[in-house]
């Protein structure tokens, strides 16, 4: 079981990294043909995540997202789904 948990957080975390790359990409070549220039995705980013709570709050919800994978990995294991059944 463990292992089938960790391929299942391996593969999810692959299609995110895959999904963000391409996000990017996006954002860069859309940049690039509407003539701003590659470095404007940059100059946006300052003006992003600007006071301490908007950081903490990105923070927390960044937390909440990959604590419990790291949960069930180290666990090896999903909480049950009887009631499904």
């Amino acid at each position: 079981m463990k292992k089938k948990v960790r391929k299942l957080l391996l593969r999810k975390y692959a299609v995110i990294l895959l999904l963000s790359v391409l996000s990017l990409g996006y954002l860069y070549l859309g940049d690039w043909l509407f003539g701003y220039g590659l470095g404007n995705i940059a100059f946006i980013l300052d003006y992003l995540l600007y006071t301490l709570s908007e950081k903490l709050v990105a923070s927390l919800m960044l937390l909440a997202l990959v604590i419990p994978d790291l949960i069930y990995w180290f666990t090896g294991s999903y909480p049950e789904r009887g009631a499904e059944r």
